[in-house]
């Protein structure tokens, strides 16, 4: 089975890109433009937001099984600015049968943590 993150619709829509992906882990960019601005024209929180959960996504989804959020957490620390490149990396802690925690973090090009993100997948159909 095709990971299903790949035909995420609000991802494309917001253009985000897919660097990486491998078992349990996923890498994607997005660049902040005057649409992704709130109103003291900072990155906006549900657009970080998104790309991480994006980022989860493809992670959570690596093996063929159907991987949901069950919970998420995101922990903002600094502003994403217009123009920057955000990235967003995430990646599997921890695996039972049914659930997998995932943690990770979204940074700018200069290297700069900008939040840090975490999520509980619940697998609809794990591998026996």
């Amino acid at each position: 089975m095709e990971n299903p993150a790949y035909q995420d619709k609000l991802a494309k829509h917001l253009g985000a890109e897919i660097v990486e992906v491998k078992d349990a882990y996923a890498k994607v960019k997005l660049t902040i433009t005057k649409n992704f601005l709130n109103g003291v024209d900072l990155a906006h929180g549900g657009v970080m937001f998104s790309l991480a959960d994006f980022a989860f996504a493809l992670a959570a989804n690596t093996t063929g099984e159907t991987g949901l959020a069950i919970q998420a957490n995101i922990n903002y620390i600094k502003a994403g600015k217009l123009g920057d490149d955000l990235y967003a990396e995430v990646k599997e802690d921890s695996r039972s049968r049914r659930l997998g925690n995932y943690s990770g973090k979204i940074y700018n090009q200069h290297q700069e943590v900008l939040a840090h993100f975490s999520s509980i997948a619940y697998y609809k159909n794990p591998k026996k």
